[in-house]
């Protein structure tokens, strides 16, 4: 029996303050972290100045997902500073890939994202209900990175996800965008979202998939260590690991970047325009001859490689909210909200 035998993925909801959210997520991957700490903690002194600098970045700058940080440390008995060099990736390299699929009408929106990952498994990643005073957040969490560096959507009718890009430049002095994102996603506008990324410099290049479920609006934001593109989708969209704003170097991004780019967007322009989003997810399912010709990568295909551990897609017209969990094999439907309303097998496993 596999891991992905043996029970559904995770899923809780954590309330209270920034730091409380944050212990009490760290006591559900407390044996996870636990077991990765003393890594971390050797390769620590060779970047405790950086990681200290970073941390008085932080306490100015995003001082709420400090506190988380400060949270999930505690709950979980590690180190505070082992914490946050766990938080900062820029500095000791770890990225996954992923891909993103807008459909847009006149009056509808499709937002669909595969969630691409070497090391996350059900012992580090988690569906999380965070219950704030006036808002309602569910994203996909993993035990070494706060919310908003896979996908989320909350109740104030905004969805996101988010693609690593390959072959941009690096400022290990400056704040993580996986940090970043995690205020990103409690924004109540596509507006508020761009302010937020614009308003602090990033360590890392990214992308983030913006959907405002109430207006159907869709936007799609480019984030460079110097450069901010936004562009609104008003038909057909696509996005992976590689800039599409801008020329980008081939040498330093993954192949299967551009491929699952040009195939995602040649299937999604196959679609008629009463499309539906079952009609979506099947672009981003698509499995080609190996693994440099699939937007799908399935991971008892490919153990060792970058592969596809969950699909999130959100439909502004009919509300439907869903989580394809190939961790666990099974799906997850949510109101908009927040509410979660049933979960089943997973037919595609």
């Amino acid at each position: 029996m596999t891991a992905m035998d043996k029970r559904a993925i995770d899923f809780f909801e954590v309330t209270g303050d920034d730091y409380r959210m944050g212990v009490l997520i760290g006591r559900h991957f407390r044996d996870y972290l636990g077991g990765i700490e003393a890594g971390f903690a050797a390769m620590l002194p060779g970047h405790i100045q950086r990681v200290k600098a970073l941390e008085s970045k932080l306490a100015k700058r995003l001082p709420s997902c400090l506190d988380e940080i400060y949270g999930r440390a505690d709950g979980a008995g590690v180190s505070r500073d082992v914490m946050l060099l766990i938080m900062f990736p820029e500095i000791y390299g770890g990225t996954d890939g992923c891909t993103t699929a807008y459909f847009k009408t006149a009056d509808r929106a499709i937002l669909a994202h595969n969630e691409d990952s070497s090391t996350m498994n059900l012992d580090n990643v988690a569906l999380i209900r965070y219950k704030y005073d006036d808002m309602t957040l569910v994203a996909y969490t993993s035990a070494i990175r706060l919310a908003g560096s896979a996908f989320a959507f909350n109740s104030h009718g905004m969805a996101f996800s988010s693609n690593h890009i390959f072959g941009g430049e690096r400022d290990m002095d400056e704040i993580s965008r996986f940090i970043l994102l995690r205020d990103v996603i409690n924004s109540a506008s596509i507006d508020e979202a761009i302010d937020k990324v614009r308003s602090v410099d990033v360590a890392s290049p990214f992308n983030l998939n913006l959907l405002d479920v109430r207006s159907a609006r869709m936007c799609n934001v480019e984030r460079d260590l110097h450069d901010l593109h936004v562009e609104y989708i008003t038909s057909r969209y696509t996005h992976s690991n590689h800039f599409v704003t801008k020329p980008f170097d081939s040498a330093r991004v993954p192949v299967n970047s551009v491929f699952r780019r040009e195939k995602s967007s040649e299937l999604l322009a196959e679609l008629p325009g009463s499309a539906s989003i079952d009609d979506v997810l099947g672009v981003l399912a698509y499995e080609g001859d190996g693994y440099d010709r699939s937007v799908f990568e399935r991971r008892s295909s490919y153990p060792d490689r970058i592969c596809t551990i969950a699909t999130f897609a959100i439909d502004s017209a009919t509300g439907d909210c869903r989580v394809l969990d190939f961790l666990g094999n099974g799906v997850f439907r949510f109101s908009p909200d927040g509410e979660l309303l049933s979960t089943s097998p997973l037919s595609r496993a």
